[in-house]
């Protein structure tokens, strides 16, 4: 039931995606939210007001809420980018500023890794290695000799030949980096350029599927390359489809599918069907707010939105029938030092 739509029927009240929570205005980010993570049971969400919040999911009389867990971190800056590292318990927290405040969970303690100029676009794990890619162009390598050690950088910065980076990802042996003129491919091992695929267009987001390469670019297209960097298929811009913000992959739960959603302007997401890219639908989250981050919560079809206007929704896919969400911005709570430090009066958490 596609419709004629080049961007599927509009997934309203009674469809196949029902809204769970959309977050009250007077709890959590008092702006816009950049990036959210999981960390085992806890989602965690970075604003453009220099908090990082964390929350615990609930069963309401809805079905499912968010519930603050613990005052928010004053991080003092924009959080731009997270990342955590289930191995070593590690969250990562890029900033506007150019520096990253990492948390480890377990043994409790922190640092922060200081070096870039600009922005932090994107940070990821590999093999132990923390690789972080900012606005100034520059890819930074991160280790540490020992477990107790601080982070350090691991040699000299890596120059993008294709501008302010907006993402990395590791495919295969490559470390693919995303940016204002094109995704640059580095080999991990050498650590040299192996290529650049140039683009007219911002490359906004890269997310890795079945050993391919997706990017997104700002006007909407959606390009695959396979893991030599060879361009196999493209999707142009299409419908109301015109923009990409944000990026995710993840399981239909029903109808056992793999799913591309693809964030844009004004609060609209596309989902496509993998791998044939057909599209499933479109909806808006919040109206006239970009949505910057799509998480996969990874369980029974659930994910999370959120936008430039501080919205966080709850989102299921099942099958078709009716939902709707509710729950209860605030701003003025008292700080904590730590993401991980427990809450007053004990830290349950919910099952």
């Amino acid at each position: 039931a596609g419709g004629a739509s080049p961007t599927g029927p509009i997934l309203g009240r009674g469809s196949e995606l029902r809204r769970l929570y959309d977050m009250p205005p007077h709890m959590g980010h008092a702006d816009g939210v950049n990036c959210i993570t999981v960390v085992e049971d806890k989602v965690y969400t970075g604003g453009r007001d220099g908090q990082l919040f964390g929350w615990r999911g609930v069963p309401s009389a809805n079905g499912f809420e968010l519930v603050q867990d613990g005052a928010p971190i004053n991080l003092n800056s924009s959080v731009t980018a997270m990342f955590y590292d289930p191995a070593t318990k590690w969250l990562f927290c890029g900033l506007w500023n150019g520096e990253i405040p990492a948390f480890c969970k377990d043994p409790m303690m922190e640092d922060r890794l200081t070096g870039h100029r600009r922005s932090i676009a994107s940070i990821v794990v590999h093999t132990g290695v923390v690789i972080s890619g900012s606005n100034d162009s520059t890819v930074r390598l991160w280790t540490r000799p020992s477990p107790q050690a601080r982070y350090q950088c691991h040699g000299q910065p890596l120059q993008c030949p294709t501008g302010a980076i907006t993402a990395v990802r590791v495919l295969g042996d490559s470390l693919w980096v995303a940016a204002q003129n094109g995704i640059a491919c580095f080999d991990l091992a050498s650590l040299q350029v192996r290529g650049t695929l140039p683009s007219t267009h911002q490359v906004t987001g890269l997310v890795e599927f079945q050993g391919h390469m997706f990017a997104t670019f700002r006007n909407g297209d959606i390009k695959i390359y396979d893991g030599a960097g060879n361009q196999t298929h493209v999707l142009p811009s299409r419908g109301e489809h015109t923009s990409n913000t944000a990026v995710a992959i993840m399981m239909h739960p029903t109808a056992n599918v793999p799913m591309l959603l693809c964030g844009q302007q004004y609060g609209y997401v596309t989902a496509y069907d993998l791998p044939s890219l057909n599209p499933r639908g479109s909806w808006v989250c919040k109206h006239n707010s970009d949505v910057k981050a799509i998480l996969d919560a990874q369980f029974g079809g659930l994910f999370l939105t959120a936008g430039l206007q501080g919205d966080i929704m709850a989102w299921q896919w099942g099958s078709p029938t009716d939902g709707g969400g509710g729950g209860g911005k605030g701003a003025a709570a008292p700080a904590a030092s730590s993401p991980f430090a427990p809450a007053p009066g004990g830290a349950g958490v919910a099952a």
